[in-house]
């Protein structure tokens, strides 16, 4: 065996052993279900084919995706160790939250679309270093091709394709549909700017969704804008709460009573709007709506753009 397949192994399996302690740890303090979605939130690993039967509620409310570490985490990470350390504006600053974000990442498994956020934060940061204007939808292209380019199966991961998908659709549709919702509505709200995410992210996601399992539900840009906020505090406090339950349990019994409320919170708004059955489509769409879906959303607005300077 050569020495760096050994060293990948030996990697691999302090990963593993960190993984083990911390679910041990994590399932001391917390009951279940809140031990899964915590442990999802935190660090990545899925346990909740454990307890099928809340998973099953996870996906008749479409926020299964939330129970996984995402580009959302990553950035929350970075931002963090930017503000312990100073300002990003400094070489070793924004190495070392570089550095972290990346062992982060790595420690919870790194998943397809944490690599993709990862790349995208490491370049947009960069660019912000040194002044330089980067457009979103460029760097997630370029992101997507250097993964394409170092492992061609990541293409057909369906985490990463979900992830991908979302992240296009948030940099596409965000604005015009928050421009909506606020004309329509008449207010602004945090509520209101978090439903309007929620409902750009679905535009490409939910045809896949439908594609890939058959069933989608009407309500779960509503579910997702009502529990997304668990994600930060999962991570914040729950890497908090991780890191004090290795050195003692005391202070990690104290700050569970911080942890646990927004769990609970979660637990109860998924399990409540899971009786709706009504607002679930049970229906799979056929590959070639599929695409004919998506080549109409791309042809639209570059139709558009191109009346628009005609025009002028």
């Amino acid at each position: 065996m050569s020495q760096k397949k050994e060293a990948a192994l030996i990697f691999k399996r302090e990963v593993n052993a960190f993984q083990t302690a911390a679910t041990k740890q994590i399932r001391k303090f917390f009951p279940s279900p809140h031990s899964e979605l915590l442990l999802g939130m935190l660090l990545g690993i899925d346990d909740l084919k454990l307890i099928p039967t809340f998973n099953d509620v996870l996906k008749d409310t479409g926020t299964v995706h939330i129970v996984v570490v995402s580009g959302y985490n990553i950035s929350l990470v970075f931002d963090l160790v930017i503000r312990l350390i100073g300002t990003k504006y400094k070489l070793r600053n924004l190495i070392a939250a570089q550095f972290v974000t990346l062992v982060y990442s790595v420690i919870t498994g790194f998943e397809p679309p944490v690599i993709r956020a990862w790349i995208m934060g490491s370049i947009a940061s960069w660019g912000k270093f040194y002044g330089r204007s980067i457009q979103a939808l460029q760097v997630l292209v370029f992101s997507g091709l250097v993964m394409g380019i170092v492992n061609p199966h990541y293409l057909y991961s369906l985490s990463f394709q979900l992830s991908f998908l979302a992240t296009l659709s948030l940099i596409l549709y965000t604005n015009p549909i928050s421009a909506f919702t606020k004309n329509f509505i008449k207010n602004d709200s945090f509520i209101l700017t978090d439903l309007s995410t929620t409902l750009a992210a679905q535009v490409l996601v939910w045809p896949l969704i439908s594609y890939r399992f058959g069933r989608i539900s009407l309500l779960s840009p509503l579910v997702n804008c009502l529990v997304l906020w668990n994600v930060p505090l999962a991570t914040v406090l729950g890497g908090a709460f991780l890191f004090l339950s290795f050195i003692h349990a005391l202070p990690a019994q104290i700050l569970f009573f911080v942890v646990y409320p927004p769990l609970e919170i979660f637990v109860e708004v998924v399990r409540f709007f899971a009786q709706f059955k009504v607002f679930i489509l049970n229906f799979q769409l056929d590959v070639r709506w599929l695409l004919a879906y998506y080549i109409a959303l791309f042809i639209f607005p570059l139709f558009k753009s191109l009346k628009t300077a005609y025009a002028h």
